[in-house]
């Protein structure tokens, strides 16, 4: 149960969801813009769901643009990722009718991103610049021709990429895709390599650390995987995911305080909504011997996520922990 149960929570995070239902063709774009109205590339943003689970992220192009398509009906929260810039964080809900035979939609929301004024400068270098690298042409024209033939659902985007490090092995960007694209795809060794070399150019990417913990923990080096999740999180304190699988990592070495720490971190911050934070949760309380507290979160999980999988086994685990309390 749990096994399967924890699978389903791979498929969070930076990657897109890969089954979606065939007539789900709802559609939301738009532009990232700063103050002064300018687009601003290369920014993270991420697709939640009603649960507010990540369930899609993309980076904007060089005119700030975004996409997310195939949306089945439903309430989603659009929302740019601004750690490692000094600007604030900004989201935004649409939704989509589920009333029978209602018309596909297409919605377009705009950010305009406000520097915080707490942050003198960011550590990534100028506003809204994620990473600064100096490219050559060809490699820069390789890797645009890839992401925009990924962006089309075209699989020899992947060769254009790898010809881009290939000829620029630093080539931050396409590494971090790369890796990406691959970790989507379940190749966990080379998503490992490609985040390795990534973190190595971009010590403050939160993308390659959070993908690296991700490739490592799937590889079984869990030590490792805490190790680059960490940094993540301190990159983006206010990402669910990397405090989600922080706790994932440190519940695998049986490091359960601090696994504790780091999923009630993520808890706050989906506001208490989160069911697969619930369910991490009464993993680690159970392995502690608070029963009582792991029937509570199971609870939680089946409200959040009352069309899980093996619904009954979950109902007979919360039975069975409430006798032990």
């Amino acid at each position: 149960m749990r096994r399967a149960v924890f699978f389903s929570l791979v498929a969070l995070g930076i990657f897109i969801v890969g089954s979606v239902q065939a007539n789900a063709q709802n559609r939301i774009n738009g532009f990232v813009f700063d103050e002064a109205r300018r687009p601003v590339a290369q920014m993270y943003v991420e697709l939640l769901d009603e649960g507010y689970s990540s369930i899609a992220r993309t980076r904007t192009g060089g005119t700030g643009l975004f996409n997310f398509s195939n949306l089945t009906a439903g309430q989603y929260t659009v929302r740019v990722l601004t750690g490692g810039t000094n600007f604030q964080q900004q989201s935004i809900v649409v939704t989509f009718s589920n009333i029978p035979g209602a018309r596909i939609g297409s919605e377009q929301v705009d950010f305009y991103l406000r520097t915080d004024p707490k942050i003198k400068q960011s550590p990534a270098g100028a506003p809204g610049v994620v990473f600064a690298q100096e490219v050559p042409a060809n490699a820069k024209r390789l890797y645009e021709g890839g992401a925009a033939d990924l962006e089309s659902k075209k699989e020899e985007g992947l060769v254009k990429i790898k010809e881009s490090i290939e000829a620029f092995p630093n080539y931050f960007d396409a590494l971090d895709r790369l890796g990406n694209e691959y970790l989507n795809r379940g190749h966990f060794q080379a998503a490992f390599v490609l985040f390795t070399k990534a973190v190595d150019v971009n010590p403050k990417s939160f993308s390659s650390n959070f993908g690296l913990g991700l490739a490592a923990f799937r590889l079984k080096q869990p030590e490792m995987a805490v190790k680059s999740l960490s940094k993540a999180s301190e990159i983006d304190s206010s990402s669910i995911n990397a405090q989600l699988y922080l706790g994932i990592a440190l519940h695998s070495v049986k490091k359960y305080d601090q696994a504790l720490t780091a999923l009630k971190k993520a808890d706050d911050l989906s506001g208490g909504t989160a069911g697969e934070v619930q369910f991490q949760l009464a993993r680690v309380y159970k392995d502690q011997g608070k029963f009582a507290k792991a029937a509570d979160a199971l609870e939680l999980y089946l409200k959040y996520k009352p069309d899980a999988p093996n619904v009954a086994e979950i109902k007979e685990a919360v039975s069975s922990l409430r006798k032990k309390s």
